[in-house]
């Protein structure tokens, strides 16, 4: 990884997951307010094209400790900083395991995997952030909310992993392949 590049583009997106993705959000009722998760996108990304479970966990962590510093709310009125981390970390981690048996340039895969991402690490972060507050009022409110947070993300996944394919030079290291011809691995065309 090229973790100077990447955490610009981690601020950046960042940003304009805050800005933008609030246009991009709508109500849906009782559920409440829901946009997308531009980061899960970027943690799956990089879990199926990263160099290896380290450095894709790492990068998973530092997507997560961004949205940790961003977010407030949680169960209780009070949000710890750190299990959101921690669940893009471990969620990124098990996609990273899984990219040798999926398709990943599958369109309907990208989307799957984005959508089980979001589902698990949202949950994950829900969950904690309950016990740690001692406070379960809304939690089911929550975790629906986080269900169609994970629907509406897994349906923009494929247009979002167009533009990354396009940006990924900047901040993963492609391998070079050996012998006869030396052109990258890991484009897509």
């Amino acid at each position: 990884m090229r973790w100077i590049p990447y955490l610009i583009f981690v601020y950046a997106l960042l940003v304009l997951q805050t800005t933008v993705g609030s246009f991009m959000s709508f109500d849906l009722g009782a559920v409440g307010r829901v946009g997308p998760d531009l980061l899960a996108i970027v943690a799956v990304f990089v879990a199926l094209r990263g160099p290896n479970l380290t450095e894709a966990m790492l990068a998973g962590w530092a997507l997560g400790l961004a949205l940790d510093l961003a977010v407030g709310g949680g169960p209780g009125g009070v949000t710890a900083v750190g299990p959101m981390a921690l669940s893009y970390a471990l969620m990124t981690g098990m996609i990273t395991r899984l990219r040798d048996v999926v398709f990943s340039d599958r369109w309907l895969t990208q989307g799957s995997l984005v959508f089980m991402f979001c589902l698990l690490a949202h949950g994950l972060w829900l969950l904690i952030q309950a016990a740690l507050a001692w406070s379960w009022a809304g939690v089911g409110q929550m975790l629906a909310q986080a269900a169609s947070l994970a629907i509406y993300t897994g349906v923009l996944t494929p247009i979002c992993f167009r533009f990354l394919v396009r940006l990924q030079g900047l901040f993963i290291e492609v391998p070079v392949r050996r012998g006869r011809s030396s052109r990258p691995l890991g484009r897509m065309s």
